[in-house]
């Protein structure tokens, strides 16, 4: 039988990694766990050595960040490998006449301009009609993907703008449909999968914003939502990122997502679930092993507790009086 293990190439994984990674069934984000704990954590070389495609590698590690065995993923990572799609191009400047000789042409695209003014409301202008042209022509993105997103950011710019009728710009549309190529989110299954996420994340983006400080309702930015999707995925709730807000505020005497983010995955290993759990079994360094008596102690007094102290001072001052002291 061959050794399991080669002289002078041992990586050291925690047990609970280990186990984390097997209940989750995921060979592609073991994988990256083991290129990503073999490179020192080095995003680059990890990418570089496994040399995956985006469409495999990007879904992967949100699976691994979302149990708090990888970072997010660095926006200046580079590309997975010389055989990954290139940098998306930017698009060529589409005319009237190559819009219109596509809408002549191509049954597909027309069918595509109707379905688009039903959803949006309105007539496409010659600006719209270059953008959907962009979107299905120099993307390659085909109808069925193209109604998924437009329905997805319809709903978006809705709940946002807490406005029934709001609609998003053609721009807006384009820019995403962009994105979801760079992710490879280009076939009507991979579009329901990410949808589904992205979905879950919008119904929390708002919540978790004000558990975080937030101090008035926005969108969350494209950062933001990286570690709200990856919170999403590890099922924290709402008073557990508080807390975290809290002692990060407290800690550091600022906002950071970075530092809520390590003191969550800590949490999200360790198991924990409610803020009761964390204050129970994750106290300050400094405070365990103390008597309970010995750590400050944050209570307002009992309404009975006020009578009695007010009740005793009135009483001490009387026999003060009589004592004439």
């Amino acid at each position: 039988m061959p050794p399991l293990l080669l002289p002078n190439d041992i990586l050291s994984m925690s047990a609970q990694a280990a186990r984390l990674l097997v209940e989750s069934g995921d060979g592609d984000g073991a994988l990256l766990y083991l290129a990503l704990l073999e490179s020192g954590g080095d995003q680059a070389r990890a990418v570089s050595a496994l040399g995956w495609r985006e469409d495999r590698l990007a879904p992967a590690w949100e699976r691994l960040a979302s149990k708090g065995l990888a970072q997010p993923r660095s926006s200046a990572a580079p590309p997975a490998n010389p055989g990954a799609p290139e940098p998306l191009k930017a698009p060529p400047e589409y005319s009237r006449a190559d819009v219109a000789a596509a809408l002549d042409r191509e049954p597909v695209f027309q069918a595509l301009c109707r379905e688009m003014e039903g959803m949006l409301g309105r007539v496409l202008t010659d600006s719209d009609l270059r953008c959907l042209y962009v979107m299905y022509d120099h993307l390659g993105l085909p109808a069925e993907v193209i109604l998924q997103l437009t329905g997805w950011a319809v709903r978006r710019e809705r709940r946002q703008k807490n406005n029934p009728a709001a609609c998003p710009r053609m721009p807006q549309i384009q820019r995403e449909a962009f994105k979801w190529k760079r992710l490879g989110v280009d076939t009507l299954e991979r579009a329901e999968e990410y949808l589904r996420r992205q979905e879950a994340v919008d119904r929390r983006e708002w919540e978790i914003l004000q558990a975080v400080g937030a101090p008035e309702r926005r969108p969350a930015v494209e950062k933001e939502r990286e570690f709200i999707a990856a919170w999403v995925e590890m099922g924290l709730s709402d008073e557990l990122i508080r807390l975290a807000y809290e002692r990060t505020v407290y800690q550091k005497k600022e906002m950071s997502w970075p530092y809520i983010n390590k003191i969550l995955q800590s949490w999200h290993r360790a198991g924990y679930q409610t803020a009761a759990q964390v204050e129970a079994e994750d106290r300050p360094p400094q405070r365990r092993g103390r008597p309970a008596q010995d750590g400050p102690r944050d209570f307002q007094p009992s309404e009975e507790r006020i009578r009695k102290n007010n009740d005793w001072l009135d009483q001490f001052l009387e026999e003060q009086r009589k004592g004439g002291g």
